[in-house]
């Protein structure tokens, strides 16, 4: 008996301890809490001490993350993006940017510590007030390696026209008569010309900043290049899937 009343209160015992809301403050800290009031300038919470009995005020401009007990979060930040060198994009909240390092915050389901990542692993940080932070000691004198954005951005954002692609399946399905071979090829090496598109963030850097363009069509066209040898050779694949099918059959 005795055996169950001591299982029974340390489920109690911890049910209590998990049983919390949890604050992460602009710094990074992240602390448990017993949130009693939230507006729209304070939000006032108790410590989880039991002998403390005073409510602890903090203004909202300093927390970043609420995690309440009943699993519901809220976000009071907006997200900076950071883009490493292998062009991925990381979005969270910049905490803090030092000569070596970059503290970051950024919620994926589960509460953890800020991340720290070496500044030299990024290509550029773009703060949500518009702001740039760059990053990369090898960059240019503005210290923004456009030549390398523009790279990433084609990659992520530039499109070869429907209309290529087509016509690349088109010739293929009709090498047969030789002649489509040439404008075929030639079409997959004619720089792009639509390369604006609306989602790319730095869409207006095409037309302002030249070594952005620069690296940014030198990555289209080796993308155009692909996308129209793979059509083409879908075309001719068919072709001679056609005529493999009809000497088969009849």
């Amino acid at each position: 008996m005795k055996s169950l009343i001591f299982f029974f209160l340390s489920g109690i015992s911890a049910i209590t301890c998990y049983s919390q809301d949890t604050l992460v403050d602009s710094k990074g800290l992240i602390f448990p809490a017993r949130i009693t009031a939230v507006d729209s300038n304070f939000i006032a919470y108790a410590s989880l001490d039991t002998s403390v009995k005073e409510l602890v005020l903090i203004a909202r401009s300093n927390v970043i993350f609420i995690k309440y007990e009943n699993g519901k979060t809220e976000q009071l930040f907006a997200n900076d993006t950071l883009i490493t060198k292998e062009g991925v994009f990381l979005f969270g909240k910049v905490i803090e940017i030092d000569p070596s390092s970059v503290i970051y915050f950024s919620y994926n389901g589960r509460l953890n510590p800020p991340t720290v990542m070496m500044k030299s692993d990024f290509l550029l940080i773009k703060l949500h007030d518009g702001t740039k932070e760059l990053l990369d000691p090898s960059s240019d004198n503005s210290g923004v390696d456009y030549f390398g954005l523009g790279k990433v951005d084609a990659k992520n954002y530039y499109k070869p026209a429907p209309g290529l692609l087509v016509w690349e399946v088109i010739c293929g399905l009709t090498t047969i008569f030789i002649y489509p071979i040439a404008p075929a090829t030639i079409c997959a090496y004619v720089p792009p010309k639509k390369i604006n598109n609306s989602a790319n963030p730095n869409d207006a850097l095409l037309n302002s900043n030249p070594t952005y363009k620069t690296g940014f069509m030198s990555e289209a066209k080796k993308k155009k290049r692909r996308a129209a040898t793979t059509a083409y050779f879908s075309g001719l694949g068919a072709l001679i899937a056609g005529g493999f099918l009809y000497l088969t059959y009849y």
